[in-house]
């Protein structure tokens, strides 16, 4: 099967022109040896690789380099098929020069010819045609216009070997030539190789572009993003507007996903009532309401809010504006240590920390990436939802305070996560001592409506990755602690003599007395200065496999013995009572609570991925050493206050 890259500088519609040609018919992974994430997708006998955007083959960033060994690493029997915004046609095709030198089957694509139109730009396809050596197609990626030609052409394989721009007189008298620029890449002097070689390859693609392209009409949408940029962009002003702009998307993810979640989790608890009702209490029954059912909710009832997450981070990276974000962030980020290239996987963030660590790849700085990598699981990541949402429910009763206290309740603490990123990052900054190079390339695109289908791809693809990679952990993990409290280590006869002599329930003796109450019971001395007994010892513990497994086991372990099937989680939290008689759940443990699982590293996977991009334990070892001191510290300290 013949191979095509997918090639193009970032923002040139690339990954959305890869949806239109391969559908569905496509599978997310990773290049063999690294995170960086790429995408196969296959048209009839061909399979097109949509490589990651890069700014030039003399690249740094580990993104970039990933791009640019695919290339130079690929035969010369694979195929480039390269992407140019319209609108930038100077820059796609300095980029371009570079992809032609390396003598590969290719095809142009010139992409946004709407945009092109809108702004009067006439491109003549037959004189770039000629220039370029190679066949170009205009089209439009956003809604598949004008697709049908570039896929009966590729069909028809028409690629073709372009015109050289800068080493063709090596190609004429050295047949090592090839070889010998490839391996220039890959030197130290990379980018003296190519500093000095700009100047040429700029002079021929402006002769270029002023042969095949004329504005027929003033650019009003260019001048429109120019307006808009003078206010987005103000050091002022733009930062407000930020501000507001990530306070209203917080805002709308927790409203609108609520009434989803809410009819998840009723249905969730009706399933449980009626098979209790219909089949009785058995060990099977007991099984699929304690520990299946829960399970699969608890995986469930984040879907609403990773969609409309991924739909709103969408919508501002496809009109423009994260780019944007980035840009008016920079200044206040150098502050500690950091960039506006930071503030997108920061983001990213407040969704999963994986993707996020991963998405500090395209960092160039070392020193800022390995930073960016350490601090971003402090960012509230939306496993963390359910564990804040259940907590201030028992903590906050609106009908006492007044309303919004909740919801204030919550922006807190997602304030007080950035505020710990950001002292984190100075302490790091400070002592972390990498090589690092401070020069950021920032390229602003200009203002376009979202290409809803490349949307839609993207939430499928991330939600249901998400769904199921953290489904396997939840459900596995209630299974387990289902399993850790059906068996003991004593004998029947000692548990019997138990509930004989002492005054507490039958069913919390037998709890105390399996294996989840013995796991617990080992390490109550540790968690109780903290306010916390066996249960949420038992909590904490399974956060550590995924954080939002913490609801799950709370749920699981209360509801064992609790006579009312139908009470909900928060009802059986607060009634929940210590061996004094006094409340367990009290503003103390509550406000403890809520501050350890703010900083706790408590996520296996992300650990696992810091180590796969860092290539080092020790920088695991110390996120997990400085998370948890900031966890057990804060904790302790509200608890000792508070009680």
């Amino acid at each position: 099967m013949s191979e095509i890259l997918l090639v193009g500088k970032p923002n040139s519609g690339k990954s959305s022109l890869f949806n239109q040609l391969t559908g569905l018919n496509q599978r997310v992974g990773n290049f063999s040896g690294v995170t960086v994430e790429k995408k196969e997708g296959y048209l009839n006998q061909f399979k097109i690789v949509d490589i990651p955007g890069l700014q030039s083959l003399a690249c740094v960033s580990p993104d970039e380099m990933v791009a640019k060994n695919a290339i130079l690493n690929s035969s010369s029997e694979t195929k480039v098929l390269y992407v140019i915004n319209g609108t930038q046609l100077h820059d796609g095709l300095i980029l371009y020069s570079q992809i032609a030198d390396l003598q590969r089957p290719s095809m142009v694509v010139v992409n946004f010819s709407d945009e092109m139109e809108r702004k009067g730009i006439n491109l003549d396809i037959q004189a770039l045609q000629s220039r370029l050596g190679c066949k170009v197609f205009a089209v439009n990626s956003k809604n598949g216009e004008k697709l049908d030609e570039l896929i009966e052409s590729i069909n028809k394989k028409q690629f073709t070997i372009p015109n050289a721009f800068n080493l063709s007189h090596y190609f004429e008298t050295n047949d090592d030539a090839l070889n010998l620029f490839s391996k220039s890449l890959e030197t130290e002097s990379r980018l003296s190789f190519w500093e000095g070689d700009f100047s040429r390859r700029n002079t021929l693609v402006t002769s270029i572009v002023k042969d095949v392209c004329a504005v027929t009409k003033s650019n009003i949408l260019f001048k429109n993003t120019n307006k808009l940029d003078k206010v987005l962009l103000h050091p002022i002003w733009g930062f407000l507007i930020f501000l507001a702009v990530l306070f209203s998307l917080f805002q709308l993810l927790f409203f609108i996903s609520q009434f989803p979640m809410d009819a998840i989790d009723s249905f969730g608890t009706f399933l449980i009532e009626e098979l209790t009702i219909r089949f009785g209490e058995s060990s099977i029954v007991s099984f699929i309401t304690n520990a299946l059912i829960p399970g699969i909710i608890g995986v469930v009832i984040f879907v609403p809010q990773l969609v409309l997450l991924f739909l709103m981070l969408g919508l501002l990276e496809q009109v423009g504006y994260l780019s944007r974000i980035s840009f008016i962030s920079d200044r206040f980020l150098r502050k500690f240590g950091l960039s506006g290239h930071s503030i997108i996987p920061l983001v990213s963030g407040w969704a999963c920390a994986i993707p996020a660590v991963m998405a500090t790849r395209t960092i160039e700085n070392p020193k800022e990436r390995l930073i960016a990598q350490l601090i971003t699981p402090l960012m509230t990541c939306s496993a963390r939802l359910p564990v804040y949402a259940i907590l201030i429910s028992v903590l906050i009763d609106e009908n006492q305070t007044f309303s919004g206290a909740k919801g204030l309740a919550m922006l807190s603490l997602y304030l007080l996560g950035v505020i710990a990123t950001l002292l984190v990052s100075i302490i790091l900054n400070k002592t972390i001592s990498v090589k690092s190079n401070s020069n950021w390339l920032l390229e602003l695109p200009t203002f376009k409506s979202p290409n809803w289908k490349n949307i839609g791809l993207t939430i499928w693809h991330k939600t249901s990755s998400f769904v199921w990679q953290a489904g396997k952990i939840i459900i596995l993990f209630s299974v387990i602690v289902w399993l850790a409290t059906q068996f003991s280590p004593y004998s029947k006869e000692e548990i019997d003599s138990r509930i004989s002599n002492s005054n507490e329930l039958e069913e919390s003796i037998r709890l105390k007395s399996s294996y989840l109450g013995v796991i617990g019971q080992f390490i109550e001395p540790v968690i109780a200065p903290l306010g916390y007994d066996w249960k949420i010892g038992i909590g904490l513990l399974s956060s550590f496999a995924a954080r939002e497994v913490f609801v799950g086991t709370m749920s699981t372990i209360y509801s064992i013995g609790n006579k009312d099937d139908n009470d909900s989680l928060i009802n059986r939290l607060k009634n929940e009572k210590r061996s004094d008689g006094s409340i367990m759940y009290d503003p103390a443990t509550g406000v403890s609570l809520l501050l350890f699982y703010v900083f706790a590293m408590q996520c296996i996977s992300t650990m696992a991925v810091v180590k796969k991009e860092t290539g080092k334990w020790k920088y695991v070892f110390l996120q997990f050493a400085i998370y948890f001191f900031l966890a057990y510290g804060s904790a302790f300290t509200a608890y000792q206050f508070l009680s």
